[in-house]
């Protein structure tokens, strides 16, 4: 809070009468940024033909938004790592954490559903295991793509990240289509 304090030009006093911890400020930014992309996401799925290309799109968007946001992955990583603890943040900022991400959560599932019903992904696909996949491993790819830690292997990141949303597709469409 001392470091924040300094960088806002406020006390931390001033800070703490607005803020319950540091965790809380840093999910009132992670809100923010989700919102923010999941703006961007929905035009890029409503712009798809059908549901396998909105879960593609949905990746490609998330990319698009992470090179443009990169502190944004970093926010997903920590959360994904350390958790959203009720007793570290507001009520009503936990609540408008947990709005937006079951919004998400429900907008990605619902187009897994749209491609299996209209054949384009596999009807014996488990939804509901395959957003939670999708998710964790593309927010995994996408901070590699970006990121300029060391890395055993070197690439370019379009094609890094255009390279596992094809794996993605294949392992996903509907054979039969």
């Amino acid at each position: 809070m001392e470091d924040i304090a300094d960088a806002s030009e406020y006390t931390r006093r001033t800070l703490y009468a607005y803020f319950n911890s540091r965790d809380e400020i840093c999910l009132l930014v992670f809100i923010e940024d989700m919102v923010a992309r999941w703006a961007e996401q929905q035009k890029a799925i409503a712009a798809a033909d059908d549901g396998l290309s909105k879960v593609l799109a949905f990746g490609k968007s998330f990319y698009e938004f992470a090179r443009g946001n990169p502190h944004s992955m970093r926010l997903h990583l920590y959360w994904d790592l350390k958790g959203v603890g009720r007793s570290r943040v507001s009520e009503d900022t936990f609540c408008s954490f947990e709005k937006i991400n079951n919004e998400l959560a429900e907008g990605l599932r619902d187009i897994f559903q749209v491609g299996v019903r209209d054949g384009s992904i596999r009807p014996d696909l488990q939804v509901d295991i395959s957003i939670s996949q999708y998710l964790y491993s593309l927010r995994s790819i996408l901070n590699r793509a970006i990121s300029a830690a060391y890395s055993f292997a070197s690439f370019d990141a379009d094609e890094y990240v255009e390279h596992y949303l094809d794996l993605l597709s294949r392992a996903i469409r509907n054979p039969k289509r």
